[in-house]
């Protein structure tokens, strides 16, 4: 998977991180993507929320997976002052996609959205950059399936782990 340093010469962006299971879900039956997730998919989302100045996600989605302050692993701390990013993150919970716009442009360029169906769906047109981590499980319909639509978007890049393969789409130039 891609260093925090590697992602930190990235241009920043509105990125949208999700896990999906095989059949394209986004949580597992008991309704949370925890159970979906693995070891290496926690390490990879503690990576890109390293490389992030905010962590933003729907009212929601922060009940159901349960969200706390967003803690930046000890060993990233340093990476993060060489870049002149805060020692960790801000925690954004967003009551309606209404608010995304007053606050943006407060909260820094490296953005990272970890959000349902819903609130990803109304940011689609401002997402510049898509993380995907597929999960080696299948859910079978559960009723919060990836819908994102990625005309516009185009693969840059897969990186194989031992368990899960993370795909990164960039926005095409807007004209």
């Amino acid at each position: 998977m891609p260093s925090l340093e590697s992602l930190l010469q990235l241009p920043p962006a509105l990125a949208l991180s999700l896990v999906i299971s095989l059949d394209g879900q986004l949580c597992g039956p008991d309704g949370s993507s925890r159970s979906i997730s693995g070891p290496e998919d926690l390490e990879w989302l503690r990576t890109l929320r390293a490389a992030s100045d905010a962590v933003i996600t729907g009212a929601s989605t922060a009940a159901r997976e349960q969200y706390k302050p967003i803690r930046v692993p000890e060993r990233h701390l340093a990476t993060r002052r060489a870049h002149n990013l805060a020692e960790h993150p801000e925690l954004v919970i967003l009551r309606s996609n209404d608010d995304f716009d007053a606050i943006r442009a407060t909260l820094g360029p490296r953005l990272l959205l970890e959000a349902g169906v819903r609130l990803h769906s109304a940011l689609a047109t401002r997402i510049d950059r898509v993380w995907l981590s597929h999960s080696p499980t299948m859910v079978g319909d559960v009723g919060a399936a990836f819908a994102l639509p990625m005309d516009g978007f185009r693969l840059i890049a897969r990186h194989l782990g031992a368990a899960f393969v993370v795909s990164r789409f960039e926005r095409v130039a807007r004209h």
